[in-house]
């Protein structure tokens, strides 16, 4: 009785249709293009689609589509692509595509659309920056810097400079302003320098965290050989007047020992 009803079991799966939707689920990657749909629908298909789809996407928002091939192809591991919604005041809806560099460069696009009427506002791109990123670290964060409500972009570890035994790297906020990404805030994050034939190795490396009443605050520590030399901090603040965010001076915070 056993073996008729296992044979009968086996015509079955056989014979019957798996359902499609199933099917979808079932097997992995993306069936032909990526729909323009809603950010975070897009983003999970971005994960499990190939370099040709992921290219396509990318080119139908509006990205430069040699740009967009060499980013996928190029992206390193634990790095990915990035689409997010962005909270601003207003009727105009906004998002960000991140790219996270290819050939030294990174790319921060500014889209515009919808995630309630993804089809009839689909996202498309409007505005973009671009930036360096030759030691590969570039990341980025979304906080509301300016107005609990609105958000601004937080990009780390762009690099302003690098040589033989140097390196530095910025910190940028970049806002929206007149529809537009503006750059509003410039600050060294990372510095080393020196160590060789005898000179002193010298490295500083700042760190970020929101405080409340919509500052920035910024902790910086200073090694010279691997030594700690000291630790400021100080505070950046949004002002309307310049349109952009202004630094207090640094105030040490803990200075070494003698």
């Amino acid at each position: 009785m056993l073996k008729r009803f296992l044979i009968v079991c086996s015509v079955c799966l056989v014979f019957c249709p798996i359902p499609t939707a199933f099917a979808q689920y079932a097997s992995s990657g993306v069936d032909g293009q990526i729909p323009l749909g809603q950010l975070n629908a897009m983003e999970q298909m971005l994960d499990q689609a190939n370099a040709n789809q992921k290219a396509d996407l990318l080119a139908r928002l509006g990205v430069d589509p040699a740009i967009a091939k060499c980013a996928v192809e190029d992206v390193l591991p634990g790095k990915k692509i990035e689409l997010k919604p962005l909270y601003t005041k207003g009727e105009v809806h906004y998002g960000i595509a991140y790219l996270p560099g290819w050939r030294a460069c990174g790319y921060l696009y500014l889209l515009q659309g919808s995630d309630e009427e993804p089809v009839k506002m689909a996202w498309h791109v409007i505005h973009h920056q671009q930036f360096d990123c030759w030691d590969m670290t570039c990341s980025f964060e979304i906080l509301p810097l300016r107005q609990p409500d609105v958000d601004d972009i937080v990009v780390h570890h762009i690099t302003e400079g690098h040589g033989s035994n140097y390196l530095a790297d910025q910190t940028q906020v970049f806002s929206i302003l007149d529809g537009k990404l503006q750059q509003t805030l410039v600050t060294q994050d990372h510095l080393q320098e020196g160590g060789v034939a005898g000179s002193d190795t010298l490295e500083q490396q700042s760190t970020f965290l929101r405080f409340p009443g919509n500052a920035l605050e910024e902790t910086r520590t200073t090694t010279v050989n691997y030594k700690l030399e000291k630790v400021e901090r100080r505070y950046w603040r949004w002002s309307e007047q310049k349109q952009k965010f202004v630094a207090g001076q640094f105030r040490l915070i803990v200075a070494p020992s003698i």
